[in-house]
């Protein structure tokens, strides 16, 4: 068996992580994030998904998509870096995380 992956959060996405009130949601949040954890890249879809236009964001989706819940995060090296989260069940705040994400990738760039 391989060695786990390790993912790190990004600081602005642990106080977004924060505000994530349902323990239901938190809960399927973190089992998606131990499978990007224990499968790195063999974790396919619907548990992740490529975001068109996003150079290396891609989307977590924890409950295999059934929850509004995501995650967006990026490989670094053998890694991977949760940058952003999605946490209210609208696309203005779909939205706004990608472009935090975007905004946030810089950070993690070799």
């Amino acid at each position: 068996m391989s060695m786990p992956f390790l993912v790190q959060y990004d600081a602005d996405a642990v106080q977004e992580l924060a505000a994530l009130t349902s323990k239901e949601e938190k809960r399927a949040l973190f089992n998606a994030v131990d499978k990007l954890r224990m499968l790195g890249p063999r974790l396919v879809p619907p548990h992740v998904k490529t975001l068109k236009g996003e150079a290396g964001i891609m989307e977590l989706r924890p409950k295999q998509g059934r929850t509004h819940v995501r995650a967006f995060f990026r490989r670094t090296g053998n890694d991977y870096v949760v940058l952003s989260l999605c946490i209210k069940p609208d696309k203005a705040d779909a939205e706004a995380a990608i472009a935090a994400a975007q905004e946030r990738v810089s950070r993690y760039d070799a």
